[in-house]
């Protein structure tokens, strides 16, 4: 067996995804990346080529975690090609926006399809492969929003307050099987995600601004940078001291919960 970890990231290609391959392939460890984007894309590449100049084996993969099919294909590909999965990092994730009773329900599917669904099939065969070696670490990115209501953001907090629950259920499931499931819940993070006037439209609505550029918006609200995030996720899934909880909520909120 391959003496060197393995982490597997949903949602690789960039953005926060991007930033956590970073941070275990500089500390060692090779990396499954699966993301909606092909492998070929310029953006993918980018993150490929810079997890192996820090000297990870990467697999990188096309996955729609949507897909049953496509989640078995990548989860027995790096199972196949490693050998291990010591850490799983359920990623992924999209938003939208809308007052609550204007949502059609492809919206509020395409969220909880994604989010939601897609996260427990991302756990599901986490835990599936980790049963068998006996041990892993699993990371469910949740938010803020999956601890407190935001106004027109009810798809999003729908998906995130039931990837606590789900993370919360599978702990107790496995926890004495030596898999250790966590939830990490950032605030508004400088990501793609949030770099469209459609979200900055967001925040002047939820906070009376005006701001008419992302760059006002980033300079004008605290906003975590991706880094923040990686620290964290790379804490939770390799120290100790993480490993002596499981099942918890772990909030990197920049003081909102206040």
């Amino acid at each position: 067996m391959d003496e060197r970890k393995v982490v597997l990231i949903t949602g690789g290609a960039m953005g926060q995804g991007r930033a956590h391959a970073y941070k275990y392939a500089e500390n060692g460890f090779d990396v499954v990346l699966c993301d909606m984007l092909e492998p070929t894309n310029e953006s993918f590449q980018e993150t490929i080529g810079e997890c192996k100049k820090r000297g990870a084996k990467v697999l990188a993969q096309r996955c729609n975690i949507t897909s049953t099919a496509d989640m078995e294909s990548v989860f027995a590909l790096s199972w196949e090609t490693f050998g291990r999965i010591d850490v799983v990092i359920a990623n992924a994730g999209i938003i939208n926006f809308g007052y609550t009773w204007e949502l059609t329900d492809e919206q509020v599917e395409k969220v909880i399809n994604i989010n939601l669904i897609g996260t427990w099939r991302t756990d599901k065969y986490a835990t599936q492969y980790m049963l068998k070696q006996g041990f892993g670490r699993i990371i469910n990115i949740s938010s803020t929003s999956g601890l407190y209501g935001t106004p027109k953001l009810a798809t999003y907090c729908m998906s995130k307050w039931g990837i606590i629950g789900l993370t919360r259920t599978l702990a107790k499931e496995v926890g004495s099987k030596g898999i250790i499931v966590n939830a990490l819940c950032p605030t508004k993070v400088k990501t793609p995600m949030c770099e469209t006037m459609e979200y900055v439209q967001f925040i002047n609505d939820l906070t009376g601004n005006h701001f008419a550029s992302v760059e006002e918006m980033f300079n004008g609200v605290p906003f975590l940078e991706v880094d923040d995030i990686a620290n964290m996720v790379y804490w939770l899934g390799t120290s100790k001291e993480a490993g002596k909880f499981n099942g918890r909520d772990v909030a990197l909120d920049l003081g909102t919960l206040q």
